[in-house]
């Protein structure tokens, strides 16, 4: 049985004042209980080429009519840091942690984006959403939405269709797992949006979403993602 957010809030604040929350890069004592990473580490974290995602979204022929820009925040390495950080924030119960790193993206260099109409997050199933209890990417997307002062758009974009894990499949069986798998709301017609999510290997998966979006009328989509895993 599931807790209430209130409740489950309130044992987790309890829980951090009696076990003060660590760094989950280095095990020092975490200066923001809402922070994943301490200073030290978020400054050591490496940061994703500004070509990066694009170079590997030219693996997929309909990236180039689907997005308008795509950029990453950090470097992802299978054992480091950002594997413990992105699993607490996945499975660890820690939405926070989402908010706190979204605040960063939204602070990284966005001069050049158009005037936004809203950040939206890559969905989750119902079926996924109820099992985590929350959606990772739209923790992130609703501190990067607070950083760029534009809504939250997590109503915009719905994944109707449950879909495999991603983790084991080819770069084709990614494709056809989410190729049609999102159903985007009327309002996307017209609007420049931000498309969020955690982390990128393929692109597939957000290049689906923002095919989506732009099939609704989108005029422009953009696509942050907190890391780039490396191949």
């Amino acid at each position: 049985m599931q807790l209430p957010s209130w409740m489950s809030d309130l044992g987790r604040g309890v829980l951090d004042v009696i076990y003060p929350p660590r760094c989950l890069g280095c095990g020092a004592r975490a200066h923001r209980p809402d922070l994943p990473l301490c200073a030290g580490c978020l400054q050591s974290m490496e940061r994703a080429p500004d070509m990066g995602v694009a170079a590997r979204l030219d693996r997929l022929p309909v990236a180039p009519t689907a997005l308008d820009d795509a950029r990453a925040l950090w470097i992802f390495d299978k054992g480091g840091a950002l594997q413990a950080v992105q699993h607490a924030l996945k499975y660890g119960d820690r939405p926070a942690y989402g908010a706190a790193l979204g605040r960063i993206m939204g602070r990284a260099d966005w001069e050049s984006l158009p005037r936004l109409s809203g950040v939206v997050p890559i969905p989750l199933h119902r079926t996924r959403l109820l099992e985590r209890g929350y959606n990772q990417a739209a923790a992130l997307g609703t501190g990067m939405a607070e950083a760029l002062a534009v809504p939250l758009r997590d109503d915009l974009l719905h994944r109707p269709r449950p879909t495999l894990s991603q983790t084991d499949l080819s770069r084709t069986e990614r494709w056809s797992n989410v190729s049609r798998a999102f159903r985007a709301e009327p309002e996307a017609a017209g609007g420049t949006w931000l498309l969020v999510d955690d982390i990128m290997t393929t692109g597939s998966t957000a290049v689906a979403a923002a095919q989506t979006l732009r099939e609704a009328g989108a005029a422009s989509v953009t696509l942050a993602v907190l890391a780039l895993a490396r191949t």
